[in-house]
């Protein structure tokens, strides 16, 4: 069907360009032709809608982490990738630009004999836990935890230690934070 309206457009153009036509009778069967692709069912798409932005973080631990207290913010502290600008390196925070539901992905490092518990917050309000765990094992554990999270515009996300103390998390680039918007929600 679009190939039909491109040819049909492409037509219009060309007998345009060889009839003399005035530039009135051009945008008058443009139109004419534009109707009738409309009536086929086709409709018009743009390459990017000015109303969705692209909302999407990557950040790295760069530094070593020990002996944390209860409830103390993570902060992934080298940003990868930071579109929209909504995560802040310097707090650990991300803040939602516009409503929508949000996917993110941590992962925690730790080595043999020690471990970390951490939590992702909405508004200080736990959703998902991530624990990582090396005692009893050799070796360097990893754990990754994910969260799918409606969110209002302002609304804020992080990562933080559990209740319990976050022993050690390895820094140099294997502990990691990130999200993506995945959609828009609007107001009913």
């Amino acid at each position: 069907m679009k190939r039909i309206c491109y040819l049909l457009m492409t037509f219009a153009f060309h007998v345009a360009g060889t009839a003399h036509e005035t530039p009135q009778q051009v945008v008058t069967r443009y139109n004419n032709y534009k109707a009738i692709c409309n009536g086929l069912g086709f409709k018009k798409v743009q390459c990017k809608d000015p109303k969705i932005d692209i909302i999407a973080f990557q950040s790295t631990l760069t530094k070593h982490l020990e002996n944390l207290k209860a409830k103390e913010t993570v902060v992934f502290d080298k940003v990868l990738l930071n579109e929209g600008n909504a995560y802040d390196k310097t707090s650990g925070v991300f803040t939602a630009p516009s409503d929508g539901i949000y996917s993110f992905t941590w992962t925690i490092l730790t080595k043999h004999g020690k471990y970390f518990v951490s939590e992702i917050v909405q508004n200080g309000q736990k959703v998902a836990y991530n624990n990582s765990d090396g005692r009893g094992h050799d070796g360097w554990p990893m754990s990754t935890s994910h969260a799918n999270i409606k969110m209002k515009k302002g609304d804020e996300v992080w990562i933080r230690t559990k209740d319990t103390s976050g022993y050690y998390a390895h820094g140099d680039d294997w502990c990691c934070f990130s999200g993506i918007k995945l959609s828009i929600t609007t107001s009913k």
